[in-house]
């Protein structure tokens, strides 16, 4: 037996008692199913960007195994996929007009985007307000970055920056 089946073979039975637990915990973090519970869904929203920024160690079982065959096949280089940056929608419970009309750009564009509801969250609001230099809500950010309301969103959409701006590219 080589060296490196000696070395492989107790990492095989790390990975299969391992992985169960990385694809539960991953499963848990793109359930919205306990949102219900602001402490929840904040802790939730956390630690999913906590788990995209170190290079999803919980994920799902075929992800794990992809990886693996990858990492087996010699392909150890870098596989850049363009991940879509983060699109936050900001709402305070009032105008649920311009809501669901900035959900509907944004689903017309196929652009994945969470809705953060700060009605009851005074923090967050003052932020989003500040960041923005706006006042009204619903508010759109795009990877951290202000873009504003519906006017701002269409604007972006229109002159064909919105999809660049959150997918990437030139």
């Amino acid at each position: 037996m080589s060296i490196a089946d000696r070395l492989a073979a107790p990492l095989g039975l790390a990975h299969r008692l391992a992985d169960p637990l990385r694809a539960k915990v991953a499963g848990l973090l793109a359930t919205d199913a306990y949102d219900t519970l602001p402490v929840v869904k904040k802790a939730r929203s956390f630690f999913g960007t906590l788990n995209d920024l170190t290079g999803r160690p919980f994920c799902t079982l075929e992800e794990a195994e992809r990886r693996r065959a990858r990492t087996a096949a010699g392909q150890y280089t870098v596989v850049v996929e363009h991940e879509p940056a983060p699109v936050m929608l900001y709402f305070d419970g009032k105008d649920h007009r311009t809501k669901q009309k900035m959900e509907d750009l944004l689903k017309n564009r196929e652009i994945p985007f969470k809705t953060l509801d700060v009605t009851d969250d005074e923090a967050s609001r003052s932020w989003a307000q500040t960041t923005a230099h706006q006042n009204e809500f619903p508010l759109v950010f795009i990877a951290g970055e202000p873009i504003g309301g519906l006017h701002e969103l269409t604007q972006l959409d229109v002159n064909g920056t919105l999809r660049k701006r959150v997918f990437g590219g030139g």
